[in-house]
């Protein structure tokens, strides 16, 4: 742990702290399962501008939504993870406060503690989680039910069931090639890529 008492801070992040300090409280032991540490050392590990309310609240919420996830899994006895995978999840998580988008960070994190999937966890999926939007995760988890890829006349169905347009779809599998969880190698199926496999594979029910 650095020693922050080196980070000089302002009055008002001060008070922030304080603030994001009694919304992960709210927690209670649920923190230290996780790091290994009380809601105050999280808050002077990560320290300056990081301070937020709304990012301590958006941590809040995916951490309840892994401790749900990890009792529907029937986790009994949650693994503590790695700092190494906790602490950059933490900071892709706690810009992120759209529904989908903070389900897939909260099972990252429930697949971490999970004694079963904590090695299937790879840091490289929070950089890639970090670029897509919404859609792009909704039309992601559309690709296992249709054999793991789509063709050029199975996008309106995509689009259909999602209740999105086509463009909408063309543009998420767009960026799920971009980030190489899905590949177009004859410019015609766009499959899952075995990144692409292992992420929705260490999230799933």
């Amino acid at each position: 742990m650095p020693d922050n008492s080196l980070v000089p801070i302002s009055d008002e992040q001060a008070k922030l702290g304080q603030e994001a300090l009694k919304v992960l409280r709210g927690l209670g032991s649920f923190v230290e399962k996780v790091l290994g540490s009380v809601p105050e050392d999280l808050i002077g590990y990560l320290g300056g501008d990081w301070l937020h309310v709304r990012r301590a609240e958006n941590l809040v919420n995916m951490m309840r939504r892994a401790k749900g996830r990890l009792a529907a899994w029937g986790v009994k006895s949650p693994t503590r993870p790695s700092l190494s995978v906790t602490l950059p999840l933490f900071r892709g998580a706690a810009d992120e406060d759209r529904e989908e988008l903070q389900d897939l960070w909260s099972r990252l994190l429930a697949a971490a503690m999970d004694p079963s999937r904590t090695d299937r966890v790879r840091v490289r999926f929070f950089e890639v989680l970090k670029t897509l939007d919404p859609l792009d995760a909704r039309v992601l988890a559309c690709l296992p039910g249709r054999g793991g890829g789509v063709n050029q006349g199975q996008r309106n169905e995509m689009a259909n069931e999602l209740s999105i347009s086509r463009d909408e779809v063309d543009v998420s599998l767009e960026n799920l090639v971009k980030v190489e969880l899905a590949s177009d190698p004859h410019g015609s199926l766009i499959a899952l890529t075995a990144l692409g496999r292992e992420l929705l594979r260490a999230v799933a029910d």
